[in-house]
């Protein structure tokens, strides 16, 4: 349970000093008797392990899709570029520069 917290004026102002909070500390705290600070031990995976593990399981499963996304995802990206690149070589025909 959190302390109470209130704040009693006395009549004094702020400039003679401050008016702290009176706290009301009659709470118990939460014992943990079976937990340290010690690590717990648990055994880690390498990435070298973890990426090898889902390399031959996973990854072969899902390639063709995921290479089919990935290129849909480049050309979408590649068309703007390409209408671009052909606008900025239309005004520097139109300006004179070629």
């Amino acid at each position: 349970m959190k302390p109470t917290m209130q704040n009693i004026d006395n009549g004094r102002s702020r400039a003679e000093g401050r008016n702290f909070p009176v706290t009301d500390f009659n709470y118990h705290t939460v014992a943990l008797g079976g937990f340290n600070g010690r690590c717990v031990g648990a055994e880690f995976h390498s990435f070298r392990s973890i990426s090898r593990n889902y390399f031959d399981t996973e990854a072969q499963h899902h390639f063709l899709a995921e290479a089919s996304v990935f290129a849909s995802i480049m050309l979408t990206a590649a068309v703007p570029l390409v209408n671009g690149a052909h606008a900025i070589l239309n005004l520097i025909r139109a300006s004179g520069g070629f």
